[in-house]
C-alpha cells in the first residue's frame, strides 16, 4: 500500500512538474488559462467549500445575495490561477525585469528596520502575489528567509522550494521553525511569516473581520524575544498583471509589562491591518481556506475579550 502511495505521489509530481515547465515556456496568458482551468477542475466537486466561503464572506456583505458572493469567490479562484502561473515564473525574475512585474511602495520602512541589524519579521497574508513579493525582495539583495508549510508530497515540496530559492531567498519549514527563525533574525535577516490562516498551535484568538479567529502568534513572540521589527506587507494586482507591494510602517506598540498581553496586542494589530486590506479588495484573498474553523470555548472567549479590551485601551491612548 505504501509503495502504491509513493507511486501515486511520484506520478502527481511528474504531472505537476510538466505543467510548471509548460507554464514557464508558454506566453503568460496561456499559463493563466491553464492554471485557472486546473483549479476549476480540482474544485468542481467542492460545493461544500463554496458554501463555506459564502458564509465567510457574508459578514462583509450582509445584504448581498448568494449569487454575488459566489461570483466574488470564483473571482478569488481566477486570481489564484494567475498567482500559480506567476509563481512558476519566479526563476525568471531578475534585477533588470523586476520593476515590470513587482514594484514596491514603503520600502523605506523596511530599510529603516533592516539597518538596525536586529532582523525584520515581514508578516504577509495569502493575498495576491505573496510568493512573488518574497522573491522580489531577495532579487533586490535583501537576505530573505520564508517560513513555509511542508507539502505532503516530498517531490512536489522539493520542487516548490527550488522555485522559491531560485531568486536567492531561503526556506524555513514551519513545523520545525522556531530555532531557525530566531537564528536568522539575530543574523539581521528578513524572516517572512504568514499570519492569516487558522492554526491549532502557537495561537491566540483575535478579532478578525468581526469574528474570533485562531491566529498564529509567532511573529509577535519572536519579535519580543529578539527585538526584530514587525512589518506588514501585501500586494495588489493591476490591470496589466503587474503588482505593487506595500510595505507598511513597523508595528510598534508600547510594552505593558504583561507578556501575554503584549503578544496579543501585536497579533491583534496585524489582524486589524490584514482585515483592512482584505475588506478593500476581497477578491485577492484565499477564501477557500477555512479561516474560522477553530473557535474558542467560553473560557477562551473571556480571556480573549479581556485581552481585546486591553488592546483597545492601549491603541486609544496613542
Amino acid at each position: 500500500m505504501r509503495n502504491r502511495k509513493n507511486i501515486g505521489a511520484f506520478i502527481a509530481y511528474l504531472a505537476f512538474k510538466a505543467l510548471i515547465v509548460w507554464t514557464q515556456r508558454m506566453p503568460r496568458f496561456l499559463g493563466y488559462a491553464a492554471w485557472q482551468g486546473v483549479i476549476l477542475l480540482a474544485t468542481a466537486g467542492m460545493r461544500k467549500r463554496v458554501r463555506n466561503a459564502v458564509e465567510q464572506l457574508r459578514p462583509l456583505f450582509p445584504d448581498a445575495p448568494d449569487s454575488q458572493l459566489e461570483k466574488l469567490f470564483h473571482g478569488s479562484f481566477r486570481n489564484l490561477g494567475r498567482f500559480c502561473a506567476e509563481f512558476c515564473r519566479i526563476p525568471y525574475l531578475n534585477a533588470e525585469n523586476l520593476d515590470r512585474h513587482i514594484r514596491f511602495e514603503g520600502i523605506e520602512h523596511l530599510d529603516r528596520a533592516y539597518a538596525r541589524g536586529k532582523g525584520v519579521v515581514l508578516v504577509w497574508a495569502h493575498y495576491d502575489q505573496f510568493e512573488g513579493v518574497n522573491a522580489a525582495l531577495a532579487v533586490k539583495g535583501y537576505k530573505v528567509h520564508s517560513v513555509i508549510r511542508e507539502v505532503d508530497n516530498p517531490w512536489v515540496d522539493d520542487m516548490l522550494d527550488g522555485i522559491r530559492e531560485s531568486c536567492g531567498q531561503k526556506v524555513i519549514k514551519r513545523d520545525r521553525a522556531a530555532v531557525d527563525i530566531i537564528a536568522r533574525l539575530r543574523e539581521g535577516c528578513i524572516v517572512t511569516i504568514a499570519a492569516d490562516q487558522n492554526t491549532i498551535y502557537n495561537n491566540v484568538y483575535t478579532k478578525f473581520l468581526g469574528r474570533w479567529a485562531s491566529t498564529f502568534k509567532s511573529p509577535a513572540v519572536v519579535s519580543l524575544r529578539t527585538g526584530a521589527a514587525v512589518i506588514p506587507v501585501y500586494s495588489i494586482r493591476h490591470p496589466d498583471d503587474s503588482h505593487t507591494a506595500y510595505l507598511l510602517p513597523e508595528v510598534a506598540l508600547a510594552r505593558t509589562g504583561d507578556l501575554k498581553q503584549d503578544i496579543f496586542n501585536i497579533t491583534q494589530r496585524l489582524a486589524d491591518i490584514q482585515a483592512d486590506f482584505i475588506r478593500r479588495r476581497p477578491e485577492f484573498w484565499l477564501w477557500l481556506h477555512r479561516r474560522w474553523k477553530t473557535q474558542p470555548d467560553e473560557q477562551e472567549i473571556r480571556q480573549a475579550e479581556a485581552s481585546l479590551a486591553g488592546y483597545r485601551r492601549l491603541t486609544e491612548e496613542r
